[in-house]
């Protein structure tokens, strides 16, 4: 296809070399020889992120240091309709980072600054390239608290939280990164920057362009810095385990839990598949894992005062009696805490030992289904000969349901189920995802949860923001 200097077809980075090189050229002027990279080496351990064996070889990786740079690589993309990835720390696990129209991988990791802390009014300014650890250990030492650390929190960066509206353990009492986020930094794909809000805790001027960026999947503009509202730790804090002996007593308790008014900052549940193959994992004695017992709940508890905490412990000790004659373990030091977590934390590292892959089913469903959605996906497994194991956000309905994939398993067999558990979902008011995002893994899933007028209404707002499909395309829909 030809091309003149002022319209280079999309497809430059991977037909011709001498387009190649006057595009490498430009984006070293705009942020230095040293921070963009053609090289295969380089580019390798950009083209994957934690989704499955997924992998897409690229042309050109650019790590800018400013917004200004980042807003004169997208400009220059524009120009020439190159497709631009944004990626953050590579945590994901739909594929929403990972370059499928090759093109130029935008790496924000330079890009990780805090900018400003403000105690008075409750937030903190930092660029999207923040680790979110190092994000929470600050607003710690300064005396505010951010309480939406996702389980990737040591190497995800805050852009990417915002761009999937990250969850975590304790999103049943503090809800997700979108309940934080006062105000965005954004580079539009015209190159343009804009501020989506402002820095104050009310705000109904114009339209909500910041609830649009937040869970957008980076495919509406790149987040160059985040403003979030923080709040006061509680200066009290508890861990309790309760073992049962069936899932169906754990559910009880769970909705017992949310009907009580009690609010736990974590509720967590382990299934008893999750349960003995972590333990066997870690080959070593762990709490209340044994034969007779199925399932798990996790609780943490945070409390301003000592008194608070206590009446909280007590009332819940006295609820889950009701459903459970096993004993409830209580952790109050670093050491307990750690030792009651342990299993929790070491699934992930189960599942994939020895080179077990898994496909992470991430679906919320209305927490009155939640037992009958375990259940119909059990079913669903038995039948098409799945191992199944489930755990996590049982109060917030977002179980992870994680399908243990043999090499054996034919690819439309787990097409079929994935299927047939996602219209469970939907048909019971459920989503596909509830914080893991849709990206290009879950993207063939869409039609089934939106109508027609809905899809094509994302598509045009897509299309509003970005004309040229440049800013990570083939994601969602």
């Amino acid at each position: 296809m030809k091309s003149s200097s002022n319209n280079i077809d999309m497809k430059v980075l991977t037909g011709s070399l001498h387009h190649q090189t006057a595009i490498t050229d430009a984006l070293k002027c705009i942020c230095g020889d040293n921070f963009v990279f053609t090289d295969a080496e380089t580019l390798y351990n950009f083209e994957h992120d934690e989704t499955l064996d997924f992998r897409f070889p690229f042309d050109i990786l650019v790590k800018p240091a400013t917004t200004e740079e980042i807003a004169a690589i997208v400009k220059l993309c524009n120009q020439y309709r190159i497709p631009i990835t944004p990626r953050g720390g590579g945590s994901g696990v739909t594929g929403g980072a990972l370059p499928v129209r090759r093109g130029v991988v935008l790496s924000m990791e330079r890009l990780n600054n805090i900018i400003e802390f403000n105690k008075t009014d409750r937030y903190i300014i930092a660029e999207a390239g923040v680790i979110t650890a190092d994000l929470c250990d600050y607003a710690e030492k300064m005396g505010l608290y951010f309480p939406v650390a996702p389980s990737s929190s040591s190497y995800s960066f805050i852009g990417g939280n915002v761009a999937e509206n990250a969850g975590s353990i304790n999103s049943c009492k503090y809800g997700t990164t979108s309940q934080y986020v006062l105000n965005l930094e954004v580079v539009l794909a015209s190159g343009d920057i804009i501020w989506t809000g402002a820095n104050v805790s009310k705000n109904v001027t114009g339209l909500d362009i910041t609830r649009l960026f937040v869970g957008s999947e980076g495919i509406l503009g790149i987040i160059t810095k985040v403003v979030y509202r923080l709040v006061h730790k509680p200066a009290y804090e508890v861990s309790l385990l309760a073992a049962f002996e069936s899932t169906a007593a754990a559910c009880q308790a769970i909705m017992a839990i949310k009907a009580s008014g009690l609010l736990p900052s974590a509720v967590e549940l382990i299934g008893s598949q999750a349960l003995r193959l972590t333990a066997a994992h870690l080959q070593t004695s762990m709490p209340q894992v044994n034969e007779y017992i199925h399932a798990h709940l996790l609780i943490n508890i945070q409390e301003h005062t000592e008194t608070a905490l206590l009446d909280v412990m007590n009332k819940l000790e006295t609820l889950l009696t009701a459903y459970t004659a096993e004993n409830l373990l209580v952790a109050t030091t670093a050491w307990e805490k750690d030792t009651l977590w342990k299993l929790r934390f070491s699934i992930g590292a189960a599942m994939t030992s020895g080179g077990k892959k898994y496909r992470d089913v991430d679906a919320c469903v209305p927490l009155s289904i939640l037992y009958s959605y375990i259940q119909q996906v059990e079913a669903i497994c038995i039948r098409a000969g799945i191992q199944v194991i489930y755990f996590g956000h049982a109060m917030d309905g977002n179980l992870h349901t994680m399908l243990l994939l043999n090499e054996a398993d034919e690819q439309h067999i787990l097409q079929q189920v994935l299927r047939e558990i996602y219209q469970y979902a939907i048909d019971n008011g459920g989503v596909i995802s509830g914080e893991h995002g849709i990206g290009l893994l879950q993207k063939e899933f869409i039609p089934m949860q939106f109508t027609a007028p809905h899809l094509a209404l994302l598509k045009n707002v897509k299309q509003l923001f970005d004309p040229n499909g440049i800013i990570n395309p083939g994601k969602i829909f």
